[in-house]
């Protein structure tokens, strides 16, 4: 029973990361974004489970390999994107009042 779930596991990690993969050849995600790294670790530990388990150990290694990588991007992109100021933070020292002459007059 546990070689089936085993096997069973293996060939869906390779889906997702084919779906994963296939997503990223049409536009539909990009490169750089947390979706395509996240599936790519999410399928990577399938698959490097399925592979211990059979005594693959090429194959277990080597997406080993591919979720510490992935991981290691995606923490690299976290820190940066917390450490970065959006682009619609404004320093309150620039900003100026500029009243719009026509409510004023209404206002009156």
């Amino acid at each position: 029973m546990l070689d089936a779930i085993m096997l069973g596991l293996g060939f869906a990690g390779g889906l997702i990361y084919l779906a994963a993969y296939f997503s990223l050849t049409r536009g539909w995600i990009g490169g750089t974004s947390y979706l395509f790294h996240g599936t790519s670790v999410v399928s990577c530990v399938m698959i490097a489970a399925s592979s211990a388990y059979s005594e693959a150990w090429p194959s277990a290694v080597m997406n080993v390999v591919f979720i510490v990588i992935g991981g290691v991007f995606m923490a690299r992109k976290a820190i940066a994107e917390s450490t970065t100021c959006p682009s619609t933070v404004v320093d309150a020292s620039e900003l100026t009042f500029q009243p719009d002459a026509d409510e004023l007059t209404a206002a009156a």
